[in-house]
């Protein structure tokens, strides 16, 4: 009992006595006293810088993934739903646009309001899906960028709302590790006209929710990928 209460103590003066606490206990591990101290603390000292590393370690491959798209622009392959908008529950009738000029059309025309622009990697996987929706009122508009691992796993989604209901935008940034699990989720409020932070009541706007595709094998165009 002594030994343990001597143990719990000795945690106690190296947390308070290092800027990097957790960096102690590590040590003081390794260097070969057990006890309650060293085998109970130290996982939950750990997991937050390791959680870190890993929110840090997705933002850089989405960043990369970001540049990639600005250097490759025309590298990127162009699919649309051209169900029709008014019928409900059509069933999804996706297709793919050789060139952005005939998506560009198809919009213009009013033959979708549901398109995605997809990135591959050398293998022919998809990396990046960028996900335009809209209606024919043309009163709200949401872009969707979905980053996904080599694994074909989603590693981040970055959306962004705009509608005319309350003159708002709604940005919001998810991160998902390996296995699917949400490890990060923010959310920003701006103005629609001058893109500064606004406070948000209930009510405010009419919020809506872009389909989840947590692996590149549920993308709803998944089969026309392979068809080159």
């Amino acid at each position: 009992m002594r030994r343990i209460l001597f143990s719990l103590w000795l945690v106690v003066l190296l947390l308070l006595a290092q800027p990097h606490g957790y960096k102690a206990v590590v040590a003081a591990a390794h260097d070969g006293w057990s006890g309650v101290g060293a085998e109970e603390l130290t996982p939950a000292l750990i997991a937050p810088q390791t959680r870190q590393a890993e929110i840090a370690a997705i933002e850089s491959y989405a960043r990369g993934l970001d540049r990639h798209m600005r250097r490759s622009a025309r590298a990127a392959r162009y699919f649309a739903d051209t169900s029709s908008y008014e019928r409900q529950n059509a069933r999804a009738r996706w297709q793919e646009f050789r060139t952005k000029a005939a998506l560009d059309k198809a919009w213009r025309d009013g033959k979708t309001y549901t398109s995605s622009n997809v990135w591959l990697n050398p293998t022919g996987s998809p990396v990046v899906a960028l996900f335009t929706y809209s209606s024919p009122s043309g009163d709200w508009a949401q872009y969707v960028t979905n980053y996904y691992r080599s694994d074909g796993t989603l590693a981040k989604s970055s959306s962004e709302l705009r509608t005319f209901m309350g003159e708002l935008i709604v940005i919001r940034e998810r991160l998902y590790d390996a296995r699917g699990k949400l490890i990060r989720e923010q959310t920003r409020y701006l103005d629609l006209k001058t893109r500064k932070p606004r406070r948000v009541r209930e009510g405010d706007f009419m919020d809506r929710e872009a389909p989840l595709y947590a692996k590149t094998g549920e993308l709803p165009f998944y089969n026309l990928l392979k068809k080159r």
